[in-house]
């Protein structure tokens, strides 16, 4: 009885070790899907619709009260006239002010000398052609230094998509064309992997700098009667998609 009772707990075992753990072997031989992966990616060169050009007005002296004060009308007046020149969709902002005390030394003591003070203004342009224009009315308006001229795209969205569109019918075409030349035909897509990126163009830092220092080699000196030729130059988008099918 105690026999019939052990080979009866044993096979309750057996089953039960079945049901959890099914057979590895199944597991082994069952078909795998086939994919394949592919990655194309197309360029372009794209010229630029936006100008961000950075302009500073820079005075020093004892007083801190008349350096602000000179400053504030020299930047008024710079933006006022440049206003007069912008379309509704241009813009100035105030990007910059800052106050620097300096000093020097001797045997030790700190001797102040005189105060700092710089004021900063930010101009957008859609219409590139107007940069020199605008340049020099700031120039002729007592700024002395203009930097980091920016030409971007302000819209990038509608370039990457179309770019992107390019690119994933390349990248299609071409695992059909691998899978057709082993028997095989797509299926649906198992993963899509899109990505975009611009290169801006930007103009070397204080690109002005040996012109302005001779039109402002002294307060009052007039700024050059025309301004360098501005070229925007194109800006590289460039799309990649990558891609993997099932095969069938």
């Amino acid at each position: 009885m105690k026999k019939l009772i052990a080979c009866a707990s044993m096979l309750c075992l057996t089953i039960l070790l079945v049901l959890l753990y099914p057979s590895s072997t199944a597991v082994e031989t069952s078909a795998q899907e086939s994919v394949i992966s592919v990655d194309a990616s197309a360029n372009s060169d794209i010229e630029p619709d936006t100008l961000k050009v950075k302009f500073y007005v820079e005075n020093s002296g004892i007083n801190l009260n008349d350096i602000k004060t000179k400053n504030d009308k020299l930047v008024n007046n710079a933006v006022n006239e440049i206003k007069k020149k912008l379309n509704q969709n241009e813009s100035v902002k105030t990007i910059a002010f800052r106050v620097n005390s300096v000093y020097s030394y001797k045997d030790r003591v700190r001797i102040f000398q005189k105060y700092e003070v710089t004021n900063g203004f930010e101009v957008k342009l859609k219409d590139l052609s107007k940069a020199s224009e605008i340049i020099k009315i700031a120039m002729d308006n007592g700024v002395k230094r203009v930097d980091n001229l920016n030409f971007y795209l302000e819209n990038t969205e509608s370039v990457c998509n179309d770019l992107m569109k390019k690119a994933t019918t390349i990248a299609k075409n071409r695992a059909v064309t691998v899978a057709t030349s082993v028997g095989s035909s797509l299926g649906k897509p198992k993963s899509i992997n899109p990505y975009c990126s611009l290169n801006s163009n930007y103009v070397e830092r204080r690109v002005y700098s040996n012109a302005m220092m001779k039109s402002v080699a002294s307060d009052g000196a007039a700024a050059p009667e025309a301004i360098e030729s501005i070229e925007p130059g194109t800006i590289s988008v460039r799309a990649n998609v990558s891609m993997t099918y099932y095969l069938k």
